[in-house]
């Protein structure tokens, strides 16, 4: 109950009239607590898991080539465009066909991406004849017809939409030059601005001589310039080939040849990674033979690296290759959590399966890469990291075996990776990407969250100690991230990764390892996932997510204290459409009805269907979705009858469907026709089951009555009028916390979440240490939907400030709406 203070009456005049405005303020309500939190130091604590705070990197967004890997140059082999081993090109599509039949966007066959002509006098074009070696499968071909008419001719390197220059730094090149005509031809580099008609710098001059060879040279730029290009020119007619065209910045991150791009690269440093998976991710999986990457093929002199058309549909150079990783992880402190292909491509995309009797070579990769990384300098493997430049061992623990890999193929090829790991290097962490049950399983398991805000809100408790047993694997979630679909992410996305974050670090002996998908993203091209950082050529942005774990990693304390948080948890209530998904025709759907009324209208998500008064008939051979109803509603009651004529599949049905595929789907879901009935919240990538299956034998020719039927937060599943499930989406709570001690500076460290649009006024109360009546206070809020772009850079960051609280009363913290806190108690 609100209390209101009784004002008396008084002359208004002069004094008496201020003294009236100070009686009109102190008669406003004093607004309630809302929430507290109860930190209880006398309790058993729990050490905090130091190392549970990484940093996933993949060659996703040109996050690698074109981001964190220094080279300036793009496609610098000329090998994009290099149709892999037994796939297609589709030419009216441009689009490449695995032998399994998934298509990946390409280029056409006459294009080099990063490169063109310096003027019309220029024929250019690849050429795959006379290489400088076995494994780089082409050059390119420059054929000027030069003259006081029509000037110099030659080509242009575009970098990655433009190379960075800074006057006065050096840029170091490297590259291979053919003479084609006998009479040596005098040739032109110099690094100039993009109209090419200002030189930004020293000009290289070489002649060209019949047959390769190498050539360095370092240049000085005299200017500033954000989109510079590097031109190779002549005056004079001449014919001459290109190949591995390189140029660094001298100044790379630990001054480390083939080096990093130091700007992100301390952006990364001050997240304080405690380890690096890499390098994938989808990039591990491939989609056919040839397409993922083999450590021995990544290392060494960078002419001779393995190059490749890559999952995320352009091309790599894997000049950031196995031992640049591994020297990346070394100068982090980071420990390194190396990736590698299973023997099964990526899943999503008509997988590959490696034989099973062929598997023994990737086995042997497996140990060999262990060895590599490990082995002492008078070994094979040892000597070759020695001749690369590093004699220590760089102790590699951790190995996982395929991302994203499931089901038996992936169980047996799985079972023979571990079992010869571990017979070799007993001591070495063996990661797999799904659960394997028995004898054979791994000692941690890799699970991926791409998921929406709400998600990662409603399951902070995901972890809790009551729901999981102890004794199962390890759980290690190699990939974690908002499923925005935008640029760039925003405050909503953070606070909702924080809720999720703060319940794994109050159970710090669950989860071993947590690592941040993707870190980077390069704003000049098309991004696939929203990052921790966008960048391009002169800029760096972090998104709130960036903040929020920075704020998180670099606030870990030593052990963790029990906390309880009573507040206010509403209720999770989607919207969405239903749906149904099946493959082939195996079903006969009748009688579909929303909310009793027969199905007329559908909307085709993918396959073919017929929809005509209740009967919906699929096509054959297709994954056939479709989506029914209205997309505004929330409550539906969705009913048909439903029979399967022929194969032993299954049928899924949904409410609440967002009809969007992929990461950013969302939708509640039943499944039958396994042997079992299954119902589960789909929210990205992530399928949450609901209740516990129950099982449910599917019939051929056999007809079924389903009715599944959502209100708010509640939802219920019918087979022939039978309740089957009936339960509710987990609420969303208004604050989340976790405290920790640091013991060093005698700190209590709380974490606290406000996941509403008004402020909590919360009562923080401490039992069994005395604390300081004032903290010190690091707080990230804003609107939900902002985020940081590269206008306006600084739209939400972290802000510190000192409060107080009342002498002898209750300490009382006011958390702002679409806030993430961290509040330092010091003890007395």
């Amino acid at each position: 109950m609100i209390k209101f203070k009784v004002c008396p009456q008084i002359d208004i005049s002069g004094l008496h009239l201020f003294l009236l405005f100070l009686c009109l303020i102190s008669c406003k309500p004093e607004m309630p607590v809302t929430s507290i939190i109860s930190i209880d130091a006398e309790n058993l604590a729990f050490p905090v898991n130091k190392n549970l705070y990484g940093l996933s990197f993949e060659e996703i967004n040109h996050a690698i080539d074109g981001g964190i890997y220094a080279e300036l140059i793009q496609n610098r082999s000329f090998e994009d465009g290099i149709i892999p081993l037994n796939c297609a090109y589709d030419a009216s599509r441009n689009h490449l066909i695995t032998p399994n039949g998934w298509s990946i966007p390409f280029i056409k066959a006459d294009s080099i991406p990063g490169w063109h002509r310096l003027s019309p006098n220029t024929y250019i074009c690849t050429d795959n004849k006379d290489l400088i070696n076995e494994k780089n499968r082409r050059s390119l071909l420059v054929a000027v017809s030069a003259s006081s008419i029509t000037g110099r001719g030659g080509v242009v390197a575009e970098g990655y939409k433009g190379i960075p220059i800074r006057k006065g730094e050096q840029y170091n090149l490297s590259l291979f030059v053919k003479g084609v005509n006998v009479t040596p031809k005098k040739i032109y580099i110099a690094l100039e601005d993009s109209s090419k008609t200002t030189v930004l710098s020293d000009v290289m001059n070489i002649s060209t001589f019949y047959g390769w060879r190498r050539f360095h040279h370092t240049f000085t730029a005299n200017a500033d310039a954000d989109n510079a290009v590097l031109t190779i020119s002549t005056d004079s007619s001449a014919v001459f080939g290109l190949d591995v065209v390189s140029l660094f910045p001298k100044k790379t991150w630990k001054d480390s040849p083939n080096g990093l791009r130091p700007d992100l690269m301390e952006k990364v440093s001050a997240l304080v990674p405690r380890f690096i998976r890499f390098p994938g991710g989808s990039f591990v999986e491939g989609y056919t033979a040839g397409t993922y990457p083999v450590w021995r093929e990544t290392i060494g002199d960078i002419a001779e690296r393995k190059h490749f058309w890559n999952v995320w549909a352009y091309g790599t150079t894997n000049g950031m290759g196995f031992h640049e990783y591994l020297q990346m992880c070394e100068d982090l402190n980071a420990e390194p959590v190396y990736v590698i292909n299973s023997g099964v491509t990526s899943q999503s995309r008509r997988p590959r399966y490696e034989d099973i009797t062929a598997m023994d070579l990737l086995v042997k990769d497996a140990l060999d890469a262990i060895a590599y990384a490990n082995s002492p300098t008078d070994s094979i493997y040892g000597a070759m990291r020695a001749r690369n430049g590093h004699p220590q061992s760089f102790n590699l623990k951790y190995i996982e075996i395929g991302s994203e890999n499931y089901g038996q193929e992936y169980t047996k090829r799985f079972t023979l990776f571990r079992n010869a790991i571990k017979e070799v290097y007993p001591d070495i962490t063996v990661i797999s990407s799904s659960f394997i049950s028995r004898k054979n399983r791994a000692d941690w398991v890799d699970s991926h969250f791409y998921s929406d805000k709400n998600f990662f809100i409603s399951n902070y408790g995901r972890y809790a100690i009551d729901k999981r047993s102890r004794n199962s694997s390890g759980v290690f979630i190699g990939e974690f991230g908002t499923a925005t679909g935008k640029d760039f992410g925003t405050l909503r996305d953070a606070i909702g990764e924080a809720c999720f974050l703060i319940g794994v670090e109050d159970n710090p002996d669950v989860v071993k390892g947590l690592a941040y998908a993707p870190v980077f993203a390069n704003a000049n091209f098309e991004c696939n996932r929203p990052a921790l950082l966008a960048f391009n050529n002169k800029q760096i942005v972090a998104s709130p997510s960036y903040y929020m774990l920075q704020l998180f990693a670099n606030n870990r304390g030593d052990e963790v204290l029990k906390t309880e948080i009573d507040t206010y948890h509403r209720p999770q209530v989607t919207f969405g459409r239903a749906a149904i998904e099946l493959f082939d025709n195996s079903y006969e759907i009748k009688d579909a009805r929303i909310n009793g009324v027969l199905i007329n209208e559908a909307t085709i998500r993918t396959g073919g269907w017929q929809v005509n008064d209740g009967v919906l008939i699929p096509d054959a051979n297709h994954w056939n979705y479709l989506l029914i109803g209205d997309s505004a509603v929330h409550d539906c009651e969705f009913t048909a009858t439903v029979c399967r004529t022929k194969g032993s599949g299954q049928i899924q049905f949904r409410l609440r469907d967002n009809g969007i595929t992929g990461e950013q789907s969302n939708y509640i879901g039943m499944t039958i026709g396994s042997g079992k009935c299954e119902l589960y919240h789909q929210a990205g990538s992530v399928r949450d089951s609901l209740a516990a299956p129950k099982p449910f034998v599917v019939e051929n020719n056999r007809c079924y009555k389903v009715k599944l039927v959502c209100k708010n937060e509640q939802i219920r599943c019918y087979i022939d009028d039978v309740l089957l499930h009936e339960t509710s989406l987990l609420p969303l709570p208004s604050l989340v916390s976790v405290a920790t001690l640091d013991k060093e500076t005698n700190t209590v460290l709380l974490k606290v979440v406000n996941t509403t649009e008004h402020e909590e006024k919360t009562e923080l109360r401490v039992n069994g240490l005395n604390v300081k009546n004032e903290a010190d206070i690091i707080q990230i809020t804003g609107l939900p939907e902002a985020g940081n772009t590269f206008s306006t850079p600084d739209a939400i960051v972290p802000v510190e400030k000192h409060i107080s609280f009342s002498l002898g009363g209750s300490m009382i913290c006011n958390f702002p709406p679409n806030s993430i806190t961290l509040v330092k108690l010091v003890i007395e």
